[in-house]
């Protein structure tokens, strides 16, 4: 099953990138051994929340908008491929493409940081859709908040900025369409915000190292 998986995954991977993309950089490379070395951590400390390991999706608010800053892993070949995501509306206030405020708290229009766990795909206003459960305090109010995964045509590399959405981490249309069905059910997400070394699993990093 893994490796009907894993053929699924490089498909999609084939078919959302764009011509002429260099070779997938390992996950360390993309998004830097730290960084890297926190989402292990936080993958360690949810271990238990995880029904596919196959993937695991790292996303780095700490980036500008404009950088594909959404990471999706390949647990077996620890290669990472980038994607184009949006961030909360209330988290970057002079639209400067920068999120730089972050909340839990329903109608606050903020990102929120920590550990998620993907859950069922519906259809709504933005068409496929992925829940997401929070993992941690930071974030325990996703569902409530219908802090989803889901395309937005304000998310594209022809903008200078992406636009801001009410807190869900938005896609590219054509890749959410793409990416969401393979992606559901059980595979962790990581993020993070500019604040590296204030982060929820540095303590376990710490222990780790």
């Amino acid at each position: 099953m893994k490796n009907i998986a894993r053929y699924l995954l490089a498909s999609l991977f084939l078919s959302v990138m764009p011509a002429g993309l260099a070779a997938a950089k390992t996950a360390d490379e993309a998004m830097g051994a730290d960084l890297w070395s926190e989402a292990l951590a936080a993958r360690a400390f949810h271990a238990d929340k995880v029904k596919n390991d196959d993937v695991m999706i790292v996303i780095d608010y700490a980036r500008h908008s404009s950088e594909p800053r959404f990471f999706l892993i390949d647990m077996e070949t620890m290669e990472a491929d980038a994607f184009l995501v949006s961030h909360g509306r209330n988290s970057d206030k002079d639209h400067d493409g920068i999120a730089d405020a972050f909340s839990n708290i329903s109608g606050s229009k903020m990102s929120s940081l920590g550990s998620y766990v993907t859950a069922e795909t519906y259809y709504g206003k933005h068409g496929l859709s992925l829940r997401l459960d929070g993992l941690d305090k930071e974030n325990s109010a996703a569902r409530e908040r219908a802090i989803v995964i889901h395309g937005a045509d304000y998310v594209t590399p022809t903008r200078a900025k992406m636009g801001r959405s009410w807190g869900c981490p938005a896609l590219e249309r054509p890749i959410a369409e793409k990416l969401i069905p393979e992606i559901a059910n059980g595979v962790l997400i990581y993020t993070r915000g500019a604040d590296a070394p204030e982060q929820l699993y540095a303590e376990v990093v710490d222990k780790a190292g």
